[in-house]
């Protein structure tokens, strides 16, 4: 047999039905805000945040260009070069340490884009060196002192490699210009290296509002963090370029969102207000179905479930909340009286039935008469000595008298109903001789039970009349009792059943014969 396929609930698909009403709305509305977000945020929005980031870093740039500028004075005043030339004809260090100072401090000093300047002469790196500190910019000669226990190194390694060119050094947020000065002969004569004033050239690049880390990189040696980190696996990144003035210079930045989105509060608390209201709604409608389908549904089911397990009869007292469920209930309780009703009616019916063709088979055999005749015929025989004939009427006397029930008694024990059996078989057996083989089999264990009188004699009477023909032969064996059947009815007595479940059980059984 195929299973039948297994359904949800009610109370579930009520639930899914419900939260899908509920979610579809809203999952509508989070597409519509998130692609209105999309496309306010989309490749339109980046190009004009992109534009806007590369004129910033352009002024950045120009400042710089300025610096570098600044920084070839050095080269195109004359006065350290003709000091050097002076310095390689007589050797007098003094006069060239006082020039270069003055060229210095003439030209950096004061000079607000610079925190400091710094010089030293390749002939003796760690000896020729000189610098001005910048009081305008707020720095002092702390940070020189620095430069030369820190950064000097770096700078130096740095100017090996520069020839011509101007390059950047960038130490823990400081910032360096480095340069070298040539000789006539083109030959590297000092490096001049120009402490950045920070804030003047990248302070621009932080301001804009919706940045949240801007990265700035001066050359190919120069990284600057100017606000924040910017995460290695950032995805949303603004990046600009600029060619500078013998260097490039680049710079990244990292989106707020919390700015770019500050616009769109509006949409979000229209949106958190909508699930709100929502959600009173949705529990409202859960509740309604909850008391006005589902729990009426249950009842109904527990009192079908109760009919299955046999309580016939069994009445709701659920009292329904709606009148379509009240119709429904009062159905069911009439429906199940009904069906009480009419099996208690077939019920009675078939037994009255039964016992009416017990009755009428236990009437088949009924006159008194024939029993005293019988008796006097049965003496005659006894005096003329017929021995055969004396006992064929003894055992048609016990017939009758069986049929007779002096006693009213409807039921006997099945050892007094085989006597019966006994004395009509012993007829039989005269009347056809070696036609018939006769055979019980019945266990003493079931010969004080109780059966209907007569239940035996009208089977076997059945059994003969049909079995065996005019010239026709069988053995008891075709027309043997069920030893399983009349086991069942004895089994039934022996728990307390009613005796009309037994005879009925019984009397099925002469209905198969």
């Amino acid at each position: 047999m195929k299973k039948p396929k297994q359904t949800m609930s009610l109370r579930r698909q009520m639930v899914v039905i419900i939260l899908v009403c509920w979610l579809l709305p809203v999952l509508m509305a989070v597409f519509i805000m998130g692609w209105y977000l999309i496309s306010s945020l989309g490749q339109g929005a980046k190009q004009s945040l992109s534009e806007q980031f590369q004129v910033n870093l352009q002024m950045c740039a120009d400042r710089v260009d300025s610096a570098v500028e600044a920084s070839r004075l050095a080269s195109y005043d004359s006065s350290i070069k003709d000091a050097w030339e002076t310095y390689e004809l007589d050797g007098w260090y003094p006069a060239l340490y006082k020039e270069t100072q003055a060229f210095l401090n003439r030209q950096y000093g004061s000079d607000s884009r610079f925190q400091f300047s710094t010089f030293w002469f390749s002939e003796n790196p760690e000896e020729m060196t000189l610098a001005t500190s910048n009081g305008v910019s707020g720095s002092g000669y702390t940070e020189v002192r620095r430069f030369w226990s820190e950064d000097f190194e770096a700078a130096k390694t740095l100017a090996l490699n520069l020839d011509t060119a101007v390059g950047f050094l960038e130490r823990d947020g400081r910032v360096y210009l480095v340069r070298n000065l040539m000789d006539s002969d083109y030959r590297t004569m000092g490096v001049l290296v120009l402490a950045l004033n920070f804030p003047y050239y990248f302070e621009d690049m932080g301001t804009l509002p919706w940045v949240s880390s801007v990265e700035v990189t001066l050359g190919a040696d120069a990284a600057i963090a100017v606000l924040g980190e910017i995460p290695a696996d950032a995805r949303d990144v603004i990046q600009a370029v600029s060619d500078g003035n013998g260097y490039k210079i680049s710079a990244r930045a990292g989106l707020n969102y919390g700015v770019l989105l500050a616009p769109f509060t509006a949409y979000i608390y229209l949106f958190v207000g909508m699930l709100l209201l929502l959600l009173p709604m949705l529990l409202i409608t859960f509740q309604f179905f909850k008391q006005k389908v589902n729990e009426p549904v249950e009842k109904l089911m527990a009192g079908a479930a109760q009919i299955e397990q046999g309580k016939l009869g069994y009445q709701l007292s659920y009292q329904a909340n709606s009148r379509e469920f009240q119709y429904l209930t009062d159905s069911y309780n009439h429906m199940s009286g009904q069906l009480q009703h009419q099996f208690n009616r077939l019920y009675q019916e078939e037994l009255a039935l039964r016992d009416a063709h017990i009755k009428a088979l236990q009437a088949h055999i009924n006159p008194h008469f024939l029993n005293n005749t019988l008796e006097i015929i049965n003496w005659e025989a006894r005096m003329g000595e017929n021995t055969k004939v004396s006992r064929m009427i003894e055992s048609l006397s016990t017939v009758l008298d069986a049929a007779l029930d002096r006693n009213r008694k409807p039921e006997v024990r099945l050892a007094e109903e085989m006597t019966y059996v006994n004395a009509y078989l012993y007829i039989i057996t005269e009347r056809f001789g070696k036609r018939i083989n006769v055979s019980i089999d019945l266990p003493e264990a079931l010969m004080d039970f109780k059966v209907p009188r007569l239940i035996l004699q009208p089977v076997i009477e059945n059994a003969v009349e049909h079995g065996i023909g005019p010239s026709g032969h069988c053995t008891a064996q075709d027309f043997r009792l069920r030893r399983e059947r009349l086991t069942l009815a004895v089994q039934f007595q022996q728990q307390g059943t009613t005796n009309s479940n037994a005879n009925a059980l019984l009397f099925d059984e002469t209905v198969v014969y």
